[in-house]
């Protein structure tokens, strides 16, 4: 089918319109905006002009219920081979241009990414189901105006911190029993004037713990993370032979990063797996910087989660995915806060409920995690 023209509307997510462009590959597309989304034309302007360059990018400015002037756009392309796009947008534009498309035996489509299905609207409405071309993540962020700085996923195909997770989700219980220890300066004292170096004081940890630390120091000497010795007065001095070990030991929660980034990346279901994503967005300034601990793909729709290794998470932290879930996917992002503890608070349990966030506690076992990912992804 050769498209002359697809006629799209500019949405805060633009994932429908470009698959819809892929799938017709039409000479070129004419997209509908208002006043207020006029920097997101910006964006996935520059979108096309790098990913989809052989095709022309057009738009045209319209308030929204403006009937005179969508009709305008129909008929002066209605003796072309058209195709409108009812996806996104302004709800009243979609409907005035359906109607627009009935009276004047032009096609219409409305794309269901989540679903896997394309609407057909012409003498009849025909529902096929369809394998849309993937967007990877860092096309989904430029396609509705944002940007992804940098990410950590290098940390979770690291081989020393596989193994490190793997022991501390094998052992949850003698982590969270041990785990505080860590943030004691009295008992680990970080050394100011070299980042590689700490100080471990025995006198303050008992006969078990000592036993424990001594199992673990080999353990990371091993994998040839660090190199150690005994100092006066029950001291040990510990050298990290590189950042990204201390790091991952001294900074909370990575071990969970790191853990469900590789777990998710072995769901087949999956396309794409970040860990430790940054990302800016279409805000003019352009100075905030957010993060989100993982973010996974599935058939051009993102799976925004929030890892807490604790009991402590609140309606705080439930918001913030959800803002950072909607930046990034719209409605249609998958939102999901993985824990190692129920919350203290229950009515973090039924906030989380009413905010469409599904809350999973892992416990170690890494195929109830899968098929609890994959659970939430069929319920869609």
């Amino acid at each position: 089918m050769n498209i002359d023209v697809l006629i799209n509307q500019i949405d805060d997510h633009n994932e429908s319109s470009i698959i819809a462009t892929k799938k017709f590959n039409p000479e070129s597309v004419l997209f509908i905006y208002k006043e207020d989304n006029k920097g997101l034309l910006d964006s996935l302007k520059k979108y096309y002009n790098n990913f989809l360059p052989n095709i022309k990018f057009k738009s045209l400015l319209i308030k929204n219920g403006d009937i005179l002037a969508l009709s305008k756009i129909i008929n002066e392309n209605k003796n072309k081979k058209i195709i409108v796009n009812l996806t996104g947008g302004s709800r009243v534009n979609s409907l005035q241009l359906l109607n627009l498309c009935i009276e004047n035996s032009i096609q219409s489509i409305y794309v269901d990414i989540k679903n896997k299905n394309l609407y057909m609207f012409d003498n009849e409405v025909r529902v096929i189901e369809e394998e849309f071309e993937e967007l990877k993540l860092d096309k989904l962020v430029k396609a509705s105006g944002g940007e992804l700085i940098n990410d950590s996923t290098d940390l979770a195909n690291n081989e020393a911190l596989v193994i490190l997770t793997k022991a501390i989700y094998k052992n949850l219980s003698t982590w969270h029993k041990y785990k505080q220890k860590l943030y004691d300066p009295n008992i680990f004292l970080h050394d100011s004037q070299n980042s590689k170096t700490i100080r471990i004081n025995l006198k303050l940890l008992n006969n078990e713990e000592e036993k424990l630390l001594e199992k673990i120091l080999n353990e990371l000497k091993k994998i040839g993370g660090i190199e150690y010795h005994n100092e006066e007065n029950k001291v040990i001095k510990v050298e990290f032979q590189n950042e990204y070990l201390k790091s991952f030991i001294f900074k909370s929660g990575t071990w969970l990063e790191v853990a469900t980034n590789n777990i998710i990346n072995e769901i087949k279901e999956i396309d794409e797996v970040k860990s430790g994503v940054m990302f800016l967005w279409n805000d003019n300034s352009k100075i905030v910087r957010n993060e989100v601990d993982v973010i996974a793909v599935k058939d051009s729709i993102p799976i925004c989660i929030s890892c807490k290794d604790s009991d402590k998470y609140n309606e705080d932290a439930l918001n913030e995915l959800d803002v950072y879930s909607k930046q990034i996917g719209g409605e249609n992002a998958y939102k999901i806060l993985v824990a190692t503890k129920e919350p203290i608070k229950l009515a973090v349990k039924d906030r989380a409920k009413e905010m469409g966030i599904s809350l999973i506690i892992f416990d170690g076992n890494e195929e109830k995690f899968k098929n609890n990912i994959k659970l939430i992804l069929n319920k869609g």
